[in-house]
């Protein structure tokens, strides 16, 4: 099935914002936030350490209890006992610390002590849409749209700064700018990009050779058409161009075809009220430019010109819905809706 357009210039933008373990939440359901605040944070131990009683005390598991000075779960502070062996020579094992016996298993017993906190900041404004209990928020904003095919997971916020190529000339300009590669771009390229101080890489394809390398960048980096030669569409070249010079945030997240979640290129709207953050219906299909993904036609650009309702059996024999396509050439073909994308809605 079609899913979102490539390009929208009023996209819903939901962006999870969440902590890697549960913590507190500390926004509340239409609260508006702005980048960088705090929408979660957990207090976890600073670190552990664990003491084998039974090993270090030489002694018989029965006489375990006895040397145990402590409960799980009990606070202690430095120097506190926490094991003692009785004897000519005692021995103990006191607390390092200020902590907390953790765990008593097996004769080890754990310490977790100090603290460190963890916190879940939003890269993007917006109005708390959803709350993710003990988790944190998803934050929803309405704006412009580019959407790619690959992202590495991380997000960057600058102003977009559009480059044929490389030069050393140009390098001036990238520092804390998101820079657009129009080519298949390489990791030296990148990895130059990165040195210089660039906040995030855009590119029209990425050169598949690279790829371990590239997932690697300490940097966001999106791919509008993925790996390998491929040529980006003048629609999408258009949108680019009209966000030159502007403040943009690159979501370089992850691809998900499941959840329909794909890495973007956005650009809030200045003022949206919170009544139109929500959903609108969905516009119908024909009419609208879609880019075609399957052989022999990947890459090219048409319009839809109609979609029948009955599934039709396709050249590989498979049975699937399909749009009518009016490609630039004039030529009319049939695309199984699975092989477009949607470039405007």
């Amino acid at each position: 099935m079609v899913k979102n357009a490539i390009i929208q210039t009023d996209h819903l933008l939901s962006f999870p914002v969440e902590l890697p373990v549960p913590g507190k939440v500390n926004v509340h359901l239409g609260q508006l936030v702005e980048q960088g605040d705090i929408i979660a944070e957990a207090v976890l131990p600073a670190k552990f350490q664990v003491f084998d009683v039974i090993n270090q005390f030489r002694i018989k598991e029965s006489g375990l209890d006895s040397c145990l000075k402590r409960l799980a779960g009990e606070d202690v502070q430095r120097g506190d006992v926490i094991a003692k062996k009785s004897g000519l020579i005692s021995r103990f094992f006191r607390a390092p610390e200020d902590g907390k016996v953790v765990a008593i298993r097996d004769g080890r017993v754990t310490l977790a002590m100090g603290e460190k906190v963890i916190q879940a900041q939003t890269p993007i404004g917006g109005t708390v849409g959803e709350l993710i209990p003990g988790l944190g928020a998803v934050i929803v904003v309405r704006g412009f749209s580019l959407r790619g095919s690959w992202g590495n997971g991380k997000t960057a916020i600058g102003q977009l700064v559009m480059l044929d190529e490389v030069k050393e000339s140009d390098l001036a300009k990238v520092k804390d700018a998101i820079v657009y590669l129009n080519s298949v771009a390489r990791f030296a390229e990148l990895k130059t990009l990165c040195d210089n101080g660039a906040a995030g890489i855009l590119v029209a394809a990425l050169d598949p050779a690279s790829k371990i390398e590239i997932e690697q960048l300490n940097m966001p980096v999106m791919s509008l058409l993925g790996f390998g030669e491929a040529a980006l569409d003048q629609l999408s070249r258009s949108a680019i161009e009209e966000l030159q010079n502007s403040q943009v945030t690159l979501l370089a997240r992850r691809a998900d075809p499941y959840r329909d979640v794909k890495p973007e290129l956005f650009q809030p709207s200045e003022s949206v009220k919170t009544a139109e953050l929500f959903a609108e219906p969905e516009p119908t299909l024909i009419g609208q430019t879609a880019r075609l993904l399957g052989q022999p036609y990947f890459g090219s650009v048409g319009k839809i010109v109609e979609l029948p309702e009955k599934t039709e059996r396709t050249a590989s024999g498979m049975k699937s819905k399909v749009a009518v396509i009016k490609r630039e050439d004039e030529t009319i073909i049939r695309v199984p809706l699975e092989n477009l994308e949607i470039l405007t809605c």
